[in-house]
């Protein structure tokens, strides 16, 4: 949103969009992004004045985090909210994007602000109470009902240790982060009414299939499509987050890499076939969207020669379509409990840009555009491998390269004699196969030699 900001001061305030001067209070600001959480989402924008005049901030990253600091504090639920420092205006302003909120009715110190027009209200009993009665059906969730017997010593201890330690480095909390284990998983709203959620299972639980049987991921891998044979099938178990992490890891290492042997060198940089932050997104989308109350609703990764699809049980929210993922899109977490946390551990984008820096991320790497398919109560995301580089040689290169054993040294003389070309167009080639990464040279002046790389031809 931030890069259309001269856009959106020229177009003025709006039921998404609110301006405030430099000398806004961190009050008024608060309750402006609590009438926007109840309503639509929006933007708030701190260091202009009502009419789009830019006035700019003053230590702008400083007032940035006492912001940050005061919303998560003061506003109830905590929600999932970016506040940056944008100094791609004249003067540097603080920007606050805003979701809609998945946790109304959203409070400052108790009180329920909305958004109407341009203006933000308190709102009255009858708004608030509707407000509270949807609220009150959200409470029906999955991940919100208690786990009996589920208790903090049935969680896993370097798990809850390597929660603190990111949340605390992150530093969306807001406040000091609880050594409390207990406090830590109360403020992380996975206690209600003294017990454990299965929120709670779910990030933090030692064995969690001893609690959920269908809390796993599995990834399998096939040789051609699905009737050729399974090469590789495993289940991972554990809190979410590992599990997360350590599937990211294993498919790295079943789709390897993909990329062009650099200039004179034999070594190849490690690009891989699939984009880091496609993998990631597409498990978390998976994890935090999943329908968990499903029968045999593992999340499952099927992994083929060109492709693989990441496929869970749920269904996008109403009205929406597989187009609209590809768009800028409110966030609309099916289990906002648990996504609090993969946010607060920098997992997660918040305002449902995480699908379109995706298709970003794949198109950077040449592959084809991730496609998304909703069929019978599922939700499948397909990424397609990067295609190998394209090597385009001359025919008289790609013969002379064939006649050439790998490792083999000649002069320049050598491939003019054999591709009947000048000694100075032979240069030229060998230059551009040098380039490629198909040969490699040594020596200076008359002493120059070349070397025919490993890297085959394709």
């Amino acid at each position: 949103m931030n890069a259309n900001l001269p856009e959106i001061l020229k177009h003025g305030e709006s039921e998404t969009c609110e301006f405030k001067s430099q000398r806004a209070s961190l009050d008024s600001l608060a309750k402006a992004v609590c009438g926007m959480l109840n309503q639509q989402g929006g933007m708030l924008v701190w260091g202009v004045d009502d009419q789009g005049n830019l006035a700019g901030l003053d230590d702008a990253d400083s007032r940035a985090k006492q912001l940050n600091d005061f919303l998560i504090q003061h506003l109830n639920p905590r929600p999932l909210l970016s506040v940056s420092v944008n100094d791609a205006v004249k003067k540097p302003i603080v920007v606050v994007d805003i979701p809609q909120g998945a946790d109304k009715p959203y409070s400052v110190n108790r009180e329920i602000w909305v958004r109407v027009g341009s203006s933000t209200l308190r709102a009255d009993m009858e708004l608030s109470a509707s407000l509270v009665e949807r609220s009150a059906a959200q409470l029906d969730r999955w991940e919100r009902e208690p786990m009996p017997g589920f208790g903090i010593e049935d969680c896993d201890p370097a798990e809850l240790i390597q929660a603190k330690t990111e949340i605390a480095d992150v530093g969306r909390f807001g406040i000091d982060v609880p050594a409390s284990d207990e406090e830590l998983l109360r403020r992380l709203f996975l206690i209600r009414s003294g017990q454990l959620t299965n929120g709670a299972v779910v990030l933090f639980a030692h064995q969690p299939r001893t609690w959920v049987p269908n809390l796993a991921v599995r990834v399998v891998s096939y040789s051609q499509d699905k009737s050729g044979p399974i090469g590789n099938d495993v289940f991972v178990e554990g809190p979410a987050i590992r599990v997360l992490k350590e599937v990211v890891g294993i498919l790295q290492q079943r789709t390897g890499f993909t990329a062009r042997f650099a200039a004179g060198k034999i070594e190849r940089p490690d690009i891989p076939a699939y984009p880091l932050f496609a993998l990631r997104e597409g498990l978390v989308n998976a994890m935090v969207h999943r329908d968990y109350e499903a029968i045999g609703g593992d999340v499952q990764v099927e992994v083929f020669p060109d492709h693989l699809t990441i496929r869970n049980l749920g269904q996008l929210p109403d009205g929406w379509t597989t187009e609209d993922l590809k768009k800028t899109h409110g966030s609309h977490p099916r289990n906002p409990d648990i996504a609090r946390v993969f946010y607060l551990r920098r997992l997660m984008e918040q305002l449902g840009m995480g699908t379109q820096k995706l298709i970003a991320a794949c198109k950077e790497l040449g592959a084809k555009a991730p496609n998304w398919v909703t069929e019978q109560g599922t939700v499948a995301l397909t990424l397609f491998r990067a295609p190998e580089p394209d090597v385009c040689l001359s025919d008289r290169q790609a013969a002379f390269l064939k006649s050439v054993e790998r490792g083999t040294e000649f002069k320049v003389k050598d491939f003019a004699k054999a591709t009947d070309v000048s000694e100075r167009q032979a240069r030229r080639e060998l230059a551009n196969l040098e380039e490629l990464g198909l040969v490699e040279r040594h020596g200076k002046g008359p002493a120059t030699a070349y070397r025919r790389t490993p890297q085959p031809l394709r």
